[in-house]
């Protein structure tokens, strides 16, 4: 059909103005969303760039946390809660230096701020107590600033009835059973003969530090063993005289080797007796403690009285 004014095509003049009218959209969209050549060019910069720095990102944070799971997994290999190691060959004696202060009780005489359970041979590997100190702190008449501390306090096995301990199973920890394999075998042979006769774990492990009270010196100038001397086995056979920490380790490795699950406690040697009161350097101890089940850990002492 053709417009009679034109002599045109009226289908014809319908399509052309639909293509004009798709065109004149075209360019209106192109002019609102980018008014200017320039601009279109800086917006499509500015989303690339965005984007790349959001892939730069996500890279980054990728690299940390896989950076950060190796450091966590290597630090908890190497430490493994350890705060420190005990040497079985002696070191410099402690000062009288004001450490802390502690809420004592009655019936308190060890103080209880690390154990041993792995003996590589050598020395001790120190294990922390949770919850060793509180952030608070208490001046002393001498205006010393010092720490309250809430460390464990162990008690000993005086402070319970001998029938009772003979009738108590052991605590189950394996780690607590374990011997390096330096231990010669005259020391296993040792605890066997020490044990012997008696049927209870109680019984056995008075029996250890018994005889070790009884058989060895207690003396800090003593000689501690060469480097390629096993130190329990030089304590226990060449010297028979050493301090603390020799005399209650000999009584861990003894006890292990009679099925005694045993570990070697560090901390301070207290007075008995309720209140405050200051802890000092020179009160540094080392303990053996036996696990009793339904009791806890409690402290035994080989040295000589």
């Amino acid at each position: 059909m053709q417009d009679r004014k034109t002599g045109c095509d009226s289908k014809e003049v319908l399509k052309a103005g639909e293509r004009n009218q798709n065109e004149g959209s075209m360019v209106l969209n192109q002019r609102d969303s980018c008014p200017l050549p320039h601009n279109c060019e800086a917006s499509r910069e500015i989303r690339s760039t965005s984007r790349e720095e959001v892939r730069n990102l996500i890279l980054v944070l990728m690299v940390f946390m896989a950076v950060a799971s190796v450091m966590v997994k290597l630090v908890d290999f190497q430490t493994n809660d350890t705060i420190g190691t005990l040497s079985l060959r002696g070191g410099a004696p402690p000062s009288d230096e004001p450490l802390f202060l502690i809420e004592s009780t009655a019936d308190a005489r060890y103080l209880r701020s690390a154990v041993g359970i792995v003996y590589d041979g050598k020395t001790w590997r120190l294990e922390e107590v949770a919850g060793r100190y509180q952030s608070e702190h208490v001046v002393t008449d001498s205006e010393v600033k010092l720490p309250l501390c809430v460390t464990e306090l162990s008690r000993g096995y005086s402070d319970y009835d001998r029938d009772v301990l003979n009738r108590c199973s052991l605590i189950a920890d394996p780690r607590c059973l374990e011997l390096a394999d330096n231990i010669p075998e005259r020391v296993r042979e040792l605890s066997r003969r020490i044990t012997a006769d008696l049927s209870t774990p109680f019984e056995k492990a008075k029996a250890i530090e018994t005889y070790l009270r009884v058989k060895h010196d207690y003396k800090l100038n003593y000689v501690p063993a060469p480097e390629d001397r096993e130190p329990n086995d030089w304590f226990l056979f060449e010297t028979k005289e050493g301090i603390c920490g020799n005399f209650n380790s000999a009584f861990v490795i003894l006890a292990r080797a009679s099925g005694i699950p045993s570990r070697l406690a560090a901390g301070y040697f207290v007075k008995p007796g309720k209140g405050r009161q200051v802890v000092y350097a020179n009160q540094a101890h080392a303990w053996a403690e036996v696990g009793f089940d339904g009791i806890g850990w409690l402290a035994f002492e080989a040295v000589p009285p």
